[in-house]
């Protein structure tokens, strides 16, 4: 299978999304990465049906017994986030993010997976306001910015985000910034324009591949 093309200047900046329903389907999706995008560190989505009502074949020991060659996150979308860090410690995972709006003791969860010597980030749902981070961003590695509602992929991207990402970049210009959601070739360069440095994309690494993605 042929991957998109797409052009190196938004390519090194894309990790690759692997949220799946099924064992053989988180084969077929690290096989695919694994032969195009040979470097990308990639995104592992966890969810639990209650924080997001979706849910998928997402547990960290049956991840950690697959073969996979690329560093890789995982991103909780989850309650009780610190429950899961050893887990996916064990799986391999080299970060942690969590969603800010999934706990009461953000500061718990994050001393838990600085504890396993992981990474620590904090997801936002589009409507959070990042100046609830203000305390504790010197505390996290990476801050991810949902620009899509969590939980299932192929949703339209929400475009007045780009602003919002762009207002904290000016503010915290030293922050690593992730966005998750949507990310296309087409509003890719406005995103990194906008500060970000990452982008966790499905659509624009598969393609029609997996369609129901």
């Amino acid at each position: 299978m042929d991957a998109p093309t797409l052009p190196k200047t938004i390519a090194k900046y894309i990790s690759p999304s692997i949220l799946v329903y099924s064992k053989a389907e988180a084969q077929a999706k690290l096989h695919f990465v694994q032969e195009h995008y040979t470097n990308a560190h990639l995104h592992i989505d966890a969810t639990d049906g209650r924080f997001v009502p979706s849910h998928f074949w997402c547990k960290a020991h049956d991840f950690g017994r697959l073969t996979i060659r690329n560093s890789f996150e995982a991103h909780l979308m989850t309650f009780h986030p610190e429950k899961r860090v050893g887990a996916w410690k064990r799986a391999g995972a080299s970060r942690i993010i969590f969603h800010f709006e999934a706990t009461p003791n953000p500061l718990r969860v994050i001393d838990t997976i600085r504890k396993a010597r992981l990474e620590a980030g904090i997801a936002l749902n589009i409507e959070t306001n990042p100046d609830k981070l203000e305390l504790i961003l010197d505390k996290i590695d990476a801050i991810l910015f949902m620009t899509i509602v969590p939980g299932w992929a192929g949703q339209p991207f929400h475009p007045e985000m780009i602003e919002k990402i762009r207002e904290f970049h000016k503010k915290h210009p030293k922050q690593f910034i992730i966005v998750d959601g949507g990310v296309s070739k087409e509003n890719a360069p406005s995103l990194i324009s906008a500060g970000a440095r990452q982008l966790v994309s499905t659509s624009a690494v598969y393609g029609k591949h997996f369609a129901h993605k």
